[in-house]
């Protein structure tokens, strides 16, 4: 069985667009991206709506069969989700852009190891036997991060004082390149409508050790550690109660509030949802 210490998601928009989720043997996190054009559904966000459906898939298919292997559990997840987003949707997509996807970690354990796996940017901490703290995660979605940023930074410097709202329109060209990238050879792949995704999932099988602990996160909460620096992996770790949780988002807004802090840290949202997970085997 897993030990949930902490299961948390904090946002300051309109809506959450993360969800943390848990069986008795596997945890998850899933940060949901809306889709880059107008919305496709009649839902609070095209990215939450997909969002909470994986997670409630896996639940449920969780609960039938705890021992179905990864792969099939996210290939039968994405299936789900796309006859439903085709049923529901008000108009047809004009293209990948506009289809909502998502990144996930998660976590599961088995009769005599912990398997762990993912897409894209959500990531999960862990010791090693030798008490070496280390983060998995799939690391397909780094290059094209990578040159955002860089982008972000070109015009950062050119125009200092842009707001965020003119900043995100100046990179919807690039944004909307990076979506066409999206579940397809060559790019990256995460949770959405194409099936293939599942075949390209990143794993990692650890032995079975009593006592294990993991932190698993949404890239808005791992800003702590790769962003702004005010905390390593093995902080994560030993954040196992709700205060715990609660001074370590309360130090991640009041980075981002900082007066000056998008042209330190460059980024393309202000603020993202956090969402963090701390599981003891």
């Amino acid at each position: 069985m897993l030990t949930v210490n902490v299961a948390a998601s904090d946002y300051l928009g309109g809506v959450n667009e993360d969800v943390v989720g848990y069986s008795a043997n596997a945890a998850w996190v899933i940060d949901g991206a809306t889709g880059i054009g107008p919305a496709l559904l009649d839902a609070p966000s095209d990215a939450a709506w997909l969002a909470h459906a994986i997670d409630g898939h896996f639940r449920r298919l969780l609960d039938e069969d705890p021992a179905m292997p990864t792969r099939a559990l996210v290939r039968q997840a994405i299936l789900f989700c796309r006859t439903a987003l085709d049923a529901q949707a008000l108009r047809p997509a004009e293209g990948p852009h506009e289809h909502p996807s998502a990144a996930f970690a998660m976590l599961r354990r088995f009769d005599d190891h912990i398997e762990l796996s993912g897409l894209a940017d959500c990531r999960i901490v862990y010791e090693d036997d030798a008490t070496a703290t280390h983060i998995f995660s799939d690391r397909s979605l780094d290059v094209v991060e990578a040159r955002t940023l860089s982008l972000v930074r070109e015009i950062v410097r050119s125009e200092p004082d842009l707001d965020a709202e003119s900043l995100f329109q100046r990179l919807l060209p690039q944004l909307r390149e990076n979506r066409g990238l999206m579940n397809r050879e060559g790019g990256y792949w995460v949770l959405g409508t194409e099936p293939a995704a599942a075949d390209h999932l990143a794993c990692k099988i650890l032995p079975y050790r009593p006592g294990q602990r993991f932190a698993l996160a949404s890239d808005g909460f791992l800003r702590l550690v790769e962003m702004f620096g005010l905390a390593g992996p093995s902080d994560l770790l030993a954040i196992d109660s709700e205060e715990g949780w609660s001074h370590w988002r309360d130090r991640l807004r009041d980075a981002e509030r900082e007066p000056g802090s998008c042209r330190r840290y460059h980024r393309v949202k202000v603020h993202d949802d956090a969402s963090f997970l701390n599981i003891e085997i």
